[in-house]
């Protein structure tokens, strides 16, 4: 979070970490879609497919309840040699976050000309509760150091959607369908700093910033088949928020050489409302059904510039093959790109901008009305940060995103 008050020639962490506001494809929700890295806008013949395509609802055989559940999901990012030590060389600074996370549900059933579904997704999720400590690192303070660095972390933050949709065959070769989703988000921040010198003066800071925002989120879907083993799925959404609620609550301390003497202590409150400017996501998905066993499909998803983010091309493909007429192993490959802008070496506070790029594996047991998926997905990425406040210093970043996942499916 940028600060308000002066904090001196400290050194003080002070990024915005939330969910991942910067990226727009964190989390690829059901098990078949999952397993194929997300590359389902022209098949999504599943519930999943309310959240992927609602059109592909209509092509589902029977009535289906599936069930995904993300067992385990761990995200790692270093901030690459930001705290110099003085004995040479810098320590990294790691954020992690860890969640058992059920993050779909979805039902669908045959009614009247088409197929009713209901389901619920959580398209991002963070957990972190960390206390680290760093010692004997070097100050911007002449003949000065921090002795001991103390950091208290307890974040989390998760964004879920939960609606109904429909969708209708016009023709044997053309389907439709539309989702409404509630979008509700909300977390919390909480940050508690300590920095000791080595002539015992101390600097401390402790933030605490709630946040929580709804609104609305429809997604309108085709698909078309105009040859055979070949479809096309198109699909256009946008969050439209409606409310929007943030809390700041700031209390800091700072040490002599910047004016603080041994009682002065700031302490504000900040409230806004101020709504995020979210984008149009358009999406393009081609599949092709090789045979009975085998599938190749690739997705396009592009999100319009708006006054928060930039525009952003992303891309997937995917394919399942049937080993055996029950066991079927699918594997995908995605990105997952950037919304800030590439850091300017002249400007301060600037937005983290990470490019992250994801492969996704998966099999799938099935029985005549079952199907259960167990699968992995990997999320790498590299990029640039500022996470020292008032400093034009630039920071190499890495992630490491690690999920494993498990789904079922059943027929009925």
């Amino acid at each position: 979070m940028k600060r308000t008050l002066i904090i001196g020639c400290m050194l003080i962490i002070s990024q915005k970490v939330l969910g991942d506001e910067y990226h727009y494809r964190n989390f690829l929700p059901g098990d078949r879609a999952g397993g194929m890295g997300g590359a389902y806008t022209a098949v999504a013949d599943d519930p999943s497919g309310a959240f992927y395509n609602p059109a592909g609802l209509a092509l589902m055989i029977g009535n289906k309840l599936s069930v995904n559940v993300n067992a385990y999901h761990i995200a790692k990012k270093s901030y690459l040699s930001i705290l110099p030590k003085t004995t040479g060389g810098a320590n990294n600074w790691d954020l992690v976050s860890s969640k058992l996370i059920p993050n779909f549900f979805g039902i669908a059933h045959k009614l009247g000309p088409g197929v009713l579904a209901f389901s619920y997704a959580v398209v991002d999720a963070t957990s972190r509760d960390q206390e680290q400590i760093f010692y004997n690192i070097k100050s911007a303070i002449p003949n000065k150091y921090i002795t001991r660095y103390a950091i208290n972390i307890n974040d989390d933050d998760t964004i879920y959607n939960i609606g109904p949709s429909y969708s209708v065959k016009l023709a044997d070769s053309i389907s439709v369908g539309a989702t409404l989703y509630a979008h509700y988000r909300s977390g919390k921040i909480i940050r508690n700093h300590l920095l000791t010198l080595n002539d015992s003066q101390f600097e401390w800071s402790n933030t605490y910033l709630s946040f929580s925002e709804y609104g609305v989120k429809p997604i309108l879907g085709t698909i078309i088949s105009p040859i055979d083993k070949v479809s096309f799925g198109f699909t256009a959404s946008k969050i439209y928020l409606l409310h929007s609620e943030n809390r700041l609550q700031y209390t800091y301390r700072g040490i002599a050489s910047a004016g603080f003497g041994v009682n002065d202590v700031n302490f504000y409150i900040h409230k806004t409302k101020d709504k995020r400017d979210l984008p149009y996501e358009f999406k393009v998905g081609v599949a092709y059904f090789h045979s009975p066993r085998l599938l190749v499909s690739a997705d396009s998803l592009y999100y319009t510039k708006t006054d928060d983010y930039k525009e952003v091309l992303n891309w997937s493909v995917g394919t399942e093959y049937y080993i055996k007429d029950n066991f079927a192993l699918r594997a995908g490959f995605f990105t997952d790109l950037s919304n800030t802008p590439k850091l300017n070496p002249y400007l301060t506070d600037q937005r983290e901008n990470i490019n992250n790029y994801g492969i996704t594996f998966s099999g799938s047991y099935f029985t005549k009305n079952t199907s259960i998926s167990i699968g992995l997905m990997y999320v790498h990425g590299k990029g640039e940060a500022q996470v020292i406040s008032g400093s034009r210093a630039i920071q190499d970043v890495r992630s490491d995103y690690f999920t494993v996942f498990i789904g079922s499916n059943y027929l009925y």
